[in-house]
């Protein structure tokens, strides 16, 4: 069989053809290495060890079941089990519907999600940043902070329940504009068919991608890209019009210039002293009240728009009236009726003046309009930052944030208190003070691109400092002053621990909340990479080697022993010993190590 990198690097590299159309793509399907690389990309995440319909984790995996499931995408009997689904809370105190698919379900979609992305990627506009490679919330928001320069409108865009919509009959024709291999298309059609299981009762599902599914985001792309495709390439190019450089210049601010100019201009003539100064004071008060005046007039000869899209938010700047958005809007929602079958929110698609915030990403999205100088990098004053893009952290994301975690006793009224968290105090301090640093870093990580994010989360810490030490003074039947005292140490105050170097210090958050403007890989390859699918990891290597990992029989079907979490195990068997020691979550097995070791059989004996 050939191996999954080479499958997966030349299906990338005919991708970059134009109308290149791929056939043949089921029978990779039939590659066993092709489930050893969905597995190990998949046995990391938590999701592995929660079990769907059938029962089964990714203890289950092994080459005896891989083996069927090849053997039921060769005859075409292979059916996806509906997905388990539960309800998680989201922000707002509703929750939001979640599919667990079955886990070999997961193994095959993973496989399909390779072809796919391998097919796709390259052929995804740049302004699309949900669920692709190097991509992510921070690079569309510098696309924003670098493209959307000088607009002086937005549309706000959300698409209604867009994930639960999409038609799927839409979705199979523009899949096949790329692919023509009936047999992977009908297998995307049981995927998409699947249905889904809640209260023990079987529910189809006529529309949406499926629940929870690893192959739902690269769909979901799919279908979108459509929307970028028609944003950029035919509704921009009708909506543009001139050029930035060509827009007619202010007749204030042109008056003011020659008026400027010929000061200057004086001044290099004038011989006597005392009228070359008070001419260098009158070139002061007006190069001042120059760059206080406008450059450019509001006027129709310039027009332009600017996009860019997360998922199924996105974002349209506008340089130009506020009919021109409404026109904008109008044409984006008859495009999604009309071509895709979407419904555009009328509630959340909002038009917003660029003197006033719009929200992307949980961040507030503006145009700096002030008139401010500062100085270069030869002392010369500029008005540099007028029509910026400014980046910032909203007021209501802290308040939420502090809400949802309970940590004041009362957040309408004026005394906001901060209070103890009653169910940390079960913990260890070390356990306690971790927590609360994993949220201070969680949140300053994602708005560290923001020009106030030293303040907000300055807030916030001060709000978490004194929660952990009233937790910890609870824990202990002490008071906050006696806590902060028994435990301050140079530049703050944590908890002493062991590790394998002996005593170590760990600070509640010191670090300082410094804003942070630099995004790895943020410019998308004009020619996407197709490194990612070089090299074998090491799980690979292991599984292919088809030697046990704790009797060393050689050449052997091998079976995968999976466990959750590592913290998890106690260290009592010397199985448990073994995984602890390498830091493992898995152990490649023969069949009869995994039913002693997995099953509650004999201690597993090491030869």
């Amino acid at each position: 069989m050939q191996n999954p990198e080479v499958v997966l690097i030349n299906l990338s590299r005919q991708a970059h053809k134009k109308d290149y159309v791929h056939d043949r793509l089921y029978r990779i399907l039939y590659n066993p290495q092709m489930y050893i690389k969905a597995f190990s990309n998949i046995y990391k995440n938590d999701g592995s060890a929660t079990a769907g319909v059938d029962g089964q984790t990714a203890s289950n995996f092994s080459e005896e079941n891989t083996t069927k499931v090849i053997s039921a995408l060769k005859d075409e009997c292979y059916q996806p089990a509906p997905a388990r689904r539960v309800y998680i809370p989201k922000k707002n105190g509703k929750k939001r519907p979640l599919g667990i698919p079955a886990f070999y379900d997961r193994i095959v979609q993973e496989v399909c999600r390779m072809i796919l992305e391998a097919i796709y990627e390259p052929n995804f506009h740049y302004s699309s940043h949900g669920f692709r490679p190097n991509k992510s919330c921070h690079t569309a928001l510098k696309q924003i902070e670098r493209a959307l320069t000088g607009v002086n409108w937005f549309v706000e865009g959300d698409i209604k329940g867009f994930f639960d919509n999409i038609d799927h009959h839409v979705m199979i024709n523009l899949l096949r504009k790329r692919i023509q291999d009936e047999k992977f298309i009908r297998l995307m059609w049981k995927f998409l068919k699947a249905g889904y299981t809640e209260d023990f009762r079987y529910n189809k599902t006529f529309s949406g991608t499926p629940q929870g599914g690893i192959i739902s985001p690269i769909l979901a792309n799919v279908y979108l890209n459509e929307l970028d495709r028609y944003v950029n390439d035919c509704l921009k190019k009708e909506f543009d019009l001139g050029s930035p450089k060509k827009q007619k210049v202010n007749p204030e601010y042109k008056r003011l210039d020659g008026k400027l100019q010929r000061t200057k201009k004086k001044i290099t003539t004038c011989e006597d002293t005392e009228n070359r100064q008070q001419l260098i004071e009158k070139y002061k008060i007006i190069r001042k009240e120059k760059l206080g005046t406008q450059v450019y007039s509001d006027s129709t000869d310039y027009k332009s728009l600017r996009y860019a899209r997360y998922a199924d938010d996105f974002i349209i700047g506008v340089h130009g009236s506020k009919e021109d958005c409404q026109e904008v809007k109008t044409k984006v929602k008859n495009f999604l009726s009309g071509k895709l079958k979407l419904e555009l929110s009328e509630e959340k698609t909002l038009i917003t003046h660029s003197s006033k915030p719009a929200r992307f990403l949980g961040y507030d999205v503006t145009v700096n309009k002030s008139n401010s100088v500062s100085k270069d990098i030869n002392g010369v004053k500029r008005r540099s930052h007028r029509g910026r893009i400014r980046l910032m952290v909203p007021k209501e994301s802290i308040e939420s944030f502090i809400t949802n975690k309970k940590w004041v006793e009362d957040l309408n009224s004026e005394n906001r208190k901060p209070k103890h968290r009653p169910f940390l105090t079960n913990l260890r301090d070390l356990e306690i003070v971790n927590t609360y640093n994993a949220e201070i870093r969680g949140m300053y990580n994602y708005y560290r691109l923001a020009e106030n994010v030293s303040a907000k989360m300055g807030q916030l810490h001060y709000v978490m400092e004194y929660s952990c030490l009233k937790t910890l003074a609870n824990k202990h039947k002490s008071s906050v002053a006696k806590i902060k005292n028994k435990y301050r140490h140079e530049n703050g105050w944590g908890i002493w621990y062991k590790n394998k170097s002996g005593k170590a210090f760990c600070y509640f958050y010191n670090q300082g909340f410094k804003r942070n403007r630099t995004v790895a890989k943020a410019d998308p390859d004009s020619i996407p990479s197709t490194q990612k699918y070089m090299g074998r990891t090491e799980l690979e290597a292991r599984i292919s080697a088809r030697k046990c990992e704790w009797c060393g029989k050689e050449d052997v079907p091998f079976e995968i022993h999976h466990v959750k979490r590592l913290k998890d195990l106690k260290g009592k068997e010397p199985w448990e010993q073994k995984m602890i020691a390498r830091q493992r979550k898995t152990l490649v097995l023969c069949r009869d190590c995994h039913r002693k070791i997995a099953h509650g059989g004999k201690k597993a004996q090491k030869r």
